[in-house]
């Protein structure tokens, strides 16, 4: 099945379609976006996230949308995922992984899920939710084998910290548009940062 973002256009605010992530930390954003040069990838991605809540599009009230991103946030303390049983998915033509799902994150999901899935459409089936990292996405056989053999070597400790999450934002189609952080919230803090980082 194609998803329905691939080739939207912009909307009214600029940006064709949304995400909510988990930021990988800085330790590892830098090996894993080497791993993205190195394998090929060319469809717009992400950075280094694990997704919370998947692509969504046409939304009709950004602000609203904001404010119910930021009272998710608050109500959650930071936690950890623990990559003790982080398992490589088995893809043609990406390499995701699979981390194990706790009462924290399925909670913070299903909330993004309940209050934001009716502000616009989702891209594909939210659930059963899936706690995943997309190393690359849709790129060339010998791209996947160049991220499967160094997403081995990676070291991602014992576990990745949440402490933040991030609205995302697509400017422009899939092949040949840019992903870029619209804000990040704080967990358990009413303070947020505004960014349009491209």
């Amino acid at each position: 099945m194609v998803n329905p973002s691939t080739d939207l256009e912009n909307d009214a605010f600029g940006y064709s379609c949304y995400a909510i992530v988990i930021p990988a930390p800085p330790e590892l954003t830098g090996q894993l976006l080497a791993i993205e040069q190195d394998a090929g990838q060319e469809r717009a991605k992400i950075p280094a996230h694990v997704t919370v809540k998947g692509t969504f599009y046409g939304i009709a009230n950004m602000d609203e949308m904001i404010t119910k991103i930021r009272e998710i946030a608050e109500r959650y303390e930071p936690f950890s995922l623990d990559t003790a049983g982080v398992e490589m998915v088995n893809s043609p033509r990406s390499v995701i992984l699979d981390f194990p799902v706790n009462s924290q994150i399925q909670s913070l999901h299903d909330d993004l899920v309940a209050e934001i899935a009716p502000l616009g459409s989702p891209a594909y089936k939210d659930d059963p939710y899936r706690v995943h990292m997309s190393i690359v996405n849709e790129v060339k056989p010998e791209g996947v084998e160049i991220a499967r053999a160094r997403v081995a070597d990676i070291d991602f400790g014992d576990s990745l910290p949440v402490v933040t999450i991030d609205l995302m934002a697509r400017d422009g189609v899939a092949w040949g548009g840019v992903w870029c952080r619209l804000e990040r919230f704080n967990l358990g803090s009413n303070k947020s940062t505004v960014a349009d980082e491209r």
